[in-house]
């Protein structure tokens, strides 16, 4: 009986994810229309930080600070202003795709349906309610300051920083009530918002 039950509880939490999913499809569907421009507001630096540290990643530097062919050969320094957390991740995606552009938008997905899936867990673990959780996640996904880093601003630094907002609090609910936890989401949720701001 508790097995079938565990095994219940596992498929909710697996059509729960698969809703999120689906919800964050449809919310970054204009995202992949050919009209949608990303190279405009933000999304021209991010897409030349991609070239930029895919070049160097080439010429065999990890961390690159300084991109030395971009402004003439002068070099341009944005990675000491961004998070390389924010361009080394579009680049796996860039191993999908040939253009920048487009491993920049499915970048930009995975932080939709990602930020909706912490924001579940956490209120899952507070309410262990999966509608709880499925309605925060789909209100958290779709609220209008997400939609404006997405649409609008091409914010890809506070974009990623939806994601680890759920797990800093999911951090601190474990920290204060789960007694002789310590609480690691905090400390990464925490390190990975005040670098990508």
């Amino acid at each position: 009986m508790k097995e079938m039950i565990k095994s219940l509880q596992q498929n909710k939490k697996v059509l729960s994810y698969l809703i999120i999913f689906f919800v964050s499809i449809f919310l970054c569907i204009p995202l992949f229309s050919k009209y949608m421009d990303i190279a405009r507001d933000d999304g021209i630096q991010h897409i030349c930080r991609l070239i930029g540290n895919a070049t160097t990643l080439k010429e065999g530097h990890l961390f690159p600070v300084i991109h030395s062919d971009f402004c003439n050969g002068f070099g341009y320094s944005w990675n000491l202003f961004y998070s390389p957390f924010t361009a080394y991740i579009p680049l796996i995606f860039k191993l999908f795709t040939a253009s920048y552009v487009v491993a920049l938008k499915l970048f930009m997905l995975a932080t939709i349906f990602l930020s909706g899936v912490f924001i579940f867990q956490f209120v899952y673990q507070l309410s262990k309610s999966h509608k709880a959780g499925i309605m925060t996640a789909i209100l958290y996904m779709s609220a209008p300051y997400h939609l404006t880093d997405l649409y609008n601003r091409i914010a890809i630094a506070e974009l990623a920083s939806f994601i680890f907002l759920p797990i800093v609090f999911h951090g601190m609910y474990d920290l204060f009530y789960e007694k002789n936890k310590i609480s690691y989401k905090m400390i990464i949720g925490a390190i990975r918002i005040n670098h990508n701001a």
